[in-house]
């Protein structure tokens, strides 16, 4: 039986990304100064510029930049700040969207979302690949891209994969911290620790890259079938989703 509905549509999401011309992304652009080139493949530029992003800082679960913006974060984080996953995700995204790339912030949570007092959620990104055609996932924070038979995969096929026991390798982004033994900082097997976190998956509706409360952001969600949406988040806010089981929903091309 099917975890989530692949058959048919549910909700007609009208995904709003950022536009090429925004000011924004230009400076951010500049500031960065990543060079990416017509004669790297696609996968490359991509690994190098998120490597960038892995590279800029440190992980700390409690800092937050004081403003959300990937600008601000690249200036913090330049300036000796340590951020979240948040953070690294938010900054990659928007660096990706500086050079022409399509990607979007993935919020993972676990079953227990609404209760867990603390570590519910995790967010990575997943950026449009045009030469696989599909939305591929890439953990910012850790470093690595999930990929299978030299696929790069979504967060949804890694859902499938890690469900089914199947053997996930792990391609690092430029610089990378991640061992090639599969281990990240004290977590031994990274399909193990991020199990818990690929129950419910989310995405802004609207993707905004300013310094706007995220916590107020709709999020199209999607829900294992049978499984009651979460209408909390750790007991502290409501979440602003729209729920689905689709995954044809989930994954439309930008």
């Amino acid at each position: 039986m099917e975890k989530y509905n692949v058959a048919t549509k549910e909700v007609d999401f009208h995904f709003v990304y950022p536009s090429p011309n925004d000011i924004m992304l230009a400076k951010l652009k500049q500031v960065a100064g990543i060079e990416v080139d017509s004669i790297s493949s696609e996968l490359d530029n991509i690994k190098k510029i998120i490597g960038y992003a892995h590279s800029l800082f440190t992980h700390n679960g409690d800092n937050t930049p004081t403003s959300s913006d990937p600008l601000t974060i690249l200036e913090e984080a330049r300036a000796g700040q340590s951020f979240r996953c948040v953070e690294y995700s938010s900054l990659a995204a928007g660096l990706l969207w500086a050079n022409g790339i399509p990607a979007r912030t993935v919020g993972l949570k676990t079953s227990d979302v609404e209760t867990r007092e603390y570590g519910a959620g995790h967010v990575v990104i997943e950026f449009w690949s045009n030469e696989f055609s599909k939305w591929a996932m890439c953990d910012v924070q850790a470093g690595i891209i999930p990929q299978q038979e030299n696929t790069p995969l979504s967060a949804f096929e890694l859902i499938q994969r890690i469900d089914e026991n199947d053997l996930v390798e792990y391609v690092p982004v430029n610089g990378s911290r991640f061992s090639g033994k599969g281990t990240y900082d004290d977590k031994p097997n990274y399909s193990e620790w991020i199990r818990e976190y690929l129950y419910f998956v989310d995405t802004p509706v609207h993707l905004t890259l300013g310094n706007e409360d995220k916590r107020k952001q709709q999020i199209a969600m999607l829900v294992p079938l049978g499984v009651e949406p979460p209408k909390m988040f750790q007991g502290m806010f409501e979440m602003n989703a729209v729920y689905t089981h689709s995954v044809l929903d989930f994954y439309t091309q930008p």
